[in-house]
C-alpha cells in the first residue's frame, strides 16, 4: 500500500464506464446529490441551494484517505470498480478558475458542533457531514448553477492522474484486458495501472504463513 502523503492526492472511486468516460473526454462530471444514500447529506445540499437562490447545486466526491474496504464497497459496483488518483493541486486550481465551482475537505461534526456554527456559516452546509462518516476523509467539488441541470463538466488534463487502481474483485483476465484498453485511450499518459490486492494479498498471506514455520 502506498505511503505517500495523501494530502497531495485525492481519489475518485467510481464505475468502470465512468472512469473510461473521464479518460476519453478528459473531464469530470458533477451530478445532482438528490439520489445520494445519505439523506442528511442530500438534504444539506438542497438546503444550501435554496439559501443561495441557485437553481442547481451539483457535486463530485473524492477521498483523501488511503485505500479501504469501505470505499470499494460503498462507492463502486463490485468488480467494475475503479479508483482514479489525482494530483490535488492542479485539480484545485482548475476548480478555482471555473466560475461557480469550489472544492474542499468535508468537515465531520456532531449535532451540537453544527448548532454552534454561526448563522453566517451557510457555506458550511455543502461541506458538513455527521462525525460517523469521518473515516471517509471526503474531499468534494461543488458547482452552483443558475439554471436547472442534472450535471456539470469540469475539464481536466490526463497529466493530473497519478494512478488508476482496479477493483480487488476484478478477475485478472479482465484487469489485463483493461490495461490494454486504457493504454490505447491514453497512450502517452504516464499513469500507473494496478489491480488492488486489498482482499487477496500474496504478501499478507505469505507473512501469515511465515508465522506458522517459525
Amino acid at each position: 500500500m502506498s505511503t505517500r502523503p495523501l494530502r497531495k492526492f485525492v481519489k475518485r472511486y467510481t464505475t468502470l464506464s465512468s472512469a473510461l468516460q473521464t479518460l476519453r473526454q478528459e473531464k469530470l462530471v458533477l451530478l445532482s446529490p438528490s439520489k445520494w444514500d445519505d439523506a442528511n447529506d442530500a438534504y444539506f445540499m438542497d438546503l444550501y441551494r435554496s439559501q443561495i437562490a441557485s437553481q442547481s447545486v451539483l457535486a463530485l466526491c473524492c477521498t483523501m484517505a488511503k485505500e479501504t474496504y469501505h470505499h470499494w464497497r460503498v462507492f463502486t459496483q463490485g468488480m467494475d470498480g475503479i479508483a482514479i488518483e489525482f494530483h490535488r493541486e492542479p485539480l484545485e486550481q482548475a476548480v478555482e478558475k471555473q466560475e461557480g465551482f469550489c472544492a474542499g475537505a468535508v468537515n465531520y461534526m456532531s449535532v451540537q458542533a453544527l448548532k454552534d456554527q454561526a448563522s453566517s456559516g451557510i457555506k458550511t452546509l455543502p461541506f458538513a457531514k455527521r462525525e460517523g462518516y469521518s473515516d471517509e476523509r471526503e474531499w468534494r467539488i461543488i458547482a452552483e448553477c443558475e439554471d436547472v441541470r442534472e450535471y456539470a463538466d469540469l475539464a481536466i488534463e490526463l497529466s493530473w492522474i497519478s494512478s488508476i487502481t482496479f477493483s480487488p474483485w476484478m478477475p485478472p483476465s479482465l484487469s489485463d484486458n483493461l490495461r490494454s484498453i486504457i493504454k490505447g485511450i491514453v497512450p502517452d499518459a504516464k499513469i500507473s495501472l494496478r489491480a488492488s490486492s486489498l482482499t487477496n494479498s500474496k504478501a499478507w498471506k505469505d507473512a501469515g504463513r511465515d508465522l506458522t514455520v517459525r
